[in-house]
């Protein structure tokens, strides 16, 4: 099984769209998204077309948790006071332009999603979160402590955990005792579409492959890949302006880019 997982579009329509081209190149069986369709890059109501038109299932996170039931502030992160503002006008402007039914959808989006795959001889459980099991606004960055992250499992009964939330992506295969078994289990943040916080504005998502003989008992079990790709961030720029928001973000959007 081969699946595909992205997450925090935050409205960035060029880097979705360049995402998901590299996305059918791979030809995963199927894709997911943890979340965060809107505020940042402009292209709110597109993007949620897009991931409707092309049937992709989403979970919520807290920025369409925030839309989603129009609050008109919540908790969202920054670097500066700039970025900070840009988030407080951006979150006005998306409350304005996003269409009712953008928002019912938004505000129904489940809080978590889980697969079990049972093949012969065993079977393995995933969990979709946006930020923790508890919360769409926690951080569980990849220094978190593993016997956290082996309580968050254990609550759930699950395998393997992906997340979003950080927009940095990793991957922790966690080695474990489980009924006289050592087996190994899996933290996958799935990185971010259109915010990246890892040194590079690339869209980056990650592909997950769980072979029908995978059991567990080696960290190869569950082969993740991390991509990344690149898209036009002048677009971006420009749009932002276009919508009336301050340049907070110009400096990141070209520092990175050269990076």
């Amino acid at each position: 099984m081969k699946l595909a997982f992205i997450s925090d579009i935050h409205g960035n329509l060029p880097a979705l769209t360049a995402v998901l081209k590299d996305i059918e190149d791979q030809q995963p069986d199927d894709i997911y998204c943890l979340g965060d369709l809107v505020n940042f890059a402009g292209w709110d109501n597109e993007v949620i077309d897009l991931i409707r038109k092309l049937d992709i299932t989403c979970i919520q996170g807290n920025h369409d948790e925030g839309i989603g039931y129009h609050r008109h502030d919540f908790q969202f992160s920054y670097s500066n006071d700039a970025q900070k503002h840009f988030g407080h006008l951006s979150i006005q402007r998306v409350n304005k332009i996003i269409s009712e039914e953008h928002r019912r959808f938004l505000s129904e989006l489940p809080f978590m999603l889980q697969l079990e795959f049972r093949f012969p001889f065993h079977h393995v459980k995933l969990a979709m979160v946006h930020g923790s099991i508890s919360s769409n606004n926690e951080y569980v960055q990849k220094d978190t402590p593993d016997e956290y992250l082996l309580e968050m499992l254990d609550s759930i009964n699950a395998d393997v955990l992906l997340i979003g939330h950080t927009h940095v992506p990793y991957h922790k295969a966690i080695f474990c005792e489980e009924e006289n078994r050592k087996i190994y289990r899996h933290v996958i943040n799935v990185g971010s579409v259109g915010k990246s916080k890892s040194g590079s504005t690339d869209g980056s998502y990650c592909i997950v492959q769980i072979h029908s003989n995978a059991d567990l008992t080696t960290p190869e079990s569950v082969q993740v890949q991390f991509r990344h790709v690149p898209y036009d961030t002048k677009q971006v720029i420009a749009k932002i302006k276009a919508e009336g928001l301050p340049d907070a973000y110009d400096d990141y959007l070209n520092n990175n880019q050269k990076s």
